[in-house]
């Protein structure tokens, strides 16, 4: 019971959430300008047309897509009806957690931290209308906490970025590239031998000093740069020569068991829910009828 049974659920939704807005523009931007015929990829004498494509994508994606947003619908329905509501105060604090704890969290391009903060919203108005009905003593809430402090409290964190290679000479022209307006980004994924990381841009996510694979050499520098700021010189370690960046700096924070009482009553519950914990567990009151029950 270390981890949240639902935040691993995070990645896969907003994933999903972005299937479901490219599709959902091109099958209106196809309605509208009645180009269903339109080809849109060629292949020597033959060619796909739009319609084609959307049809393949429904066959492929629709069935998964629209539960996703029947999903959504029925959690934000049912929310209602039973008078739930999250406080923004709940969000940061799991979103807080999720970034220094878990170290679960990134952001790029496609995912930003308002959807994951939209997605944290919806998964605790889900938890806590499987959960409305289990009720957990307050003695067993507060042992919990006691056994797992740790889960909700974190030393100074950074979220660091670097680029690792051989040698001080190849380090220092990667240094030039990024004051002449190279990104670090870019950099990382052209030189650093550090396989995992480079094609994220180098992402180490957050680490403080319990993480002990990172070197201590990199906290020390952290703790002087400012957010966005990146090393002036190349820093020695047993891999060879690195640069690093601060992306963000989370103060160290130690969550009262009032601050999460709550939380922990869910986590809690939904260990006890096991496979039952399902959002279609809801549908029968949100009194739900859709396209796919006429195709069984």
């Amino acid at each position: 019971m270390k981890s949240r049974t639902l935040w691993p659920i995070i990645l896969g939704a907003i994933f999903v959430n972005c299937i479901v807005i490219a599709y959902v523009l091109t099958k209106a931007q196809t309605a509208s300008s009645s180009s269903a015929q339109e080809v849109i990829a060629h292949i020597g004498k033959n060619g796909i047309t739009r319609e084609e494509w959307l049809s393949e994508m429904e066959e492929r994606y629709g069935k998964s897509t629209l539960e996703d947003m029947i999903n959504d619908r029925v959690v934000t329905q049912m929310a209602e009806k039973n008078k739930i509501k999250v406080s923004d105060d709940d969000i940061e604090r799991e979103f807080l957690l999720i970034k220094a704890v878990y170290n679960s969290f990134y952001e790029d391009e496609n995912t930003t931290e308002k959807e994951w903060k939209e997605q944290i919203k919806h998964n605790i108005l889900l938890e806590e209308l499987l959960t409305k009905d289990i009720v957990i003593s307050d003695s067993e809430l507060k042992s919990f906490y006691n056994k797992n402090k740790d889960l909700y409290k974190f030393d100074d964190s950074y979220r660091l970025k670097h680029i690792v290679v051989k040698d001080k000479d190849e380090a220092e022209q990667v240094l030039k590239e990024l004051k002449e307006g190279s990104s670090f980004e870019a950099a990382a994924a052209e030189h650093s031998t550090d396989r995992y990381t480079a094609p994220y841009g180098g992402d180490l996510g957050f680490v403080n000093d319990q993480h002990e694979n990172v070197p201590a050499e990199y906290l020390e520098k952290a703790e002087q740069l400012k957010e966005n700021q990146w090393v002036d010189e190349p820093i020695k370690t047993s891999q060879g020569y690195a640069i690093i960046q601060l992306k963000e700096k989370l103060p160290g924070q130690a969550f009262t068991y009032s601050e999460v009482k709550n939380q922990i009553r869910r986590q809690i519950a939904m260990d006890q829910l096991g496979d039952k914990a399902s959002v279609k567990t809801l549908w029968k009151d949100a009194k739900l009828s859709w396209f796919y029950d006429d195709k069984k």
